[in-house]
């Protein structure tokens, strides 16, 4: 029997590695349209928006958009006027992922990565065997996720552990800076949120909480994009630090009001709440900034 501690690590390794799967095979399906929608945005910030969201849905990496963003400052195709209603919209459209994880999808993620694998397996038609890559990852993330979910139901009696999540309870500082760098190192805010919905699914942590932990990843997420622009020009610095800049400022101006805002979306299906937090914290903010 494995222990709860490896059995969490696996399920974060899972959903960590179904993310890229996922992301990585959807690039090489539409990366050239991709370059050329983003390319021709003028300004039209609005449009911008609707773009960003439809091109995280699609990649299911708002790193990945505002990364290649940068890719796109440094060689000169855009500057962050045009891009900034993008940068607004991936913030929106990486919260569909979570969304979808909330709707207790985790018992379907070895069937649809077997079913998955067989195609990928049968087939010699290389964008047929990356759509079915592509529906690997997310049978991988869901399964990571019910694997999250059995760890941590069991180690909610591991001392060290509570007393961590005890201390972030009475430091949501922290908590948020925490769960920033563990974004930043997964490169995924999906993972941080998911994890996060495990928890208070498990009872170990409040939707207050949870709520800090969901700040942690939106900053956190920003981190690929500024290590993405440090060998490029200013116009990537730009687009780097603007995205840095409205995730911080964001966060800002909901911490005050967490309790608040938790008590406004709480109901009776804690995985929900927290994926409607993400979501709600997103669009509001991006209609703040837009």
């Amino acid at each position: 029997m494995h222990s709860s501690f490896l059995m969490t690590i696996a399920g974060i390794s899972f959903f960590m590695y179904g993310m890229t799967l996922a992301s990585e095979n959807l690039q090489k399906l539409a990366a050239n349209k991709i370059r050329g929608l983003i390319s021709k945005l003028s300004d039209r910030p609005i449009v911008g928006v609707f773009v960003g969201i439809l091109l995280t849905i699609l990649i299911q990496s708002s790193g990945a958009v505002t990364s290649m963003l940068v890719g796109l400052g440094t060689a000169g195709v855009v500057t962050l006027q045009q891009v900034m209603g993008v940068i607004l919209g991936t913030a929106i459209g990486t919260t569909i992922t979570v969304q979808i994880l909330s709707l207790n999808v985790a018992q379907y993620g070895l069937p649809l990565f077997t079913f998955a694998f067989v195609f990928y397996f049968l087939s010699k038609k290389r964008p047929f065997r990356r759509a079915m890559a592509v529906v690997m990852g997310f049978g991988l993330i869901f399964y990571g996720l019910e694997l999250i979910g059995q760890g941590t139901q069991a180690i909610r009696e591991t001392n060290y552990f509570i007393n961590s999540l005890e201390y972030f309870k009475e430091n949501p500082v922290v908590a948020i800076i925490v769960t920033a760098i563990f974004t930043a190192i997964v490169h995924s805010s999906a993972v941080t949120v998911g994890f996060a919905m495990s928890l208070a699914a498990s009872g170990l942590i409040s939707l207050t909480d949870a709520i800090y932990w969901v700040y942690g990843a939106n900053i956190g997420t920003t981190a690929t994009a500024l290590v993405a622009s440090l060998g490029g020009n200013y116009i990537a610095r730009q687009i780097a630090w603007a995205h840095c800049f409205y995730k911080t400022a964001s966060v800002f101006l909901f911490y005050f009001f967490t309790s608040q805002f938790a008590q406004w979306i709480q109901s009776s299906h804690i995985q929900r709440d927290v994926a409607n937090s993400h979501t709600i914290f997103n669009i509001i903010a991006a209609l703040i900034f837009l």
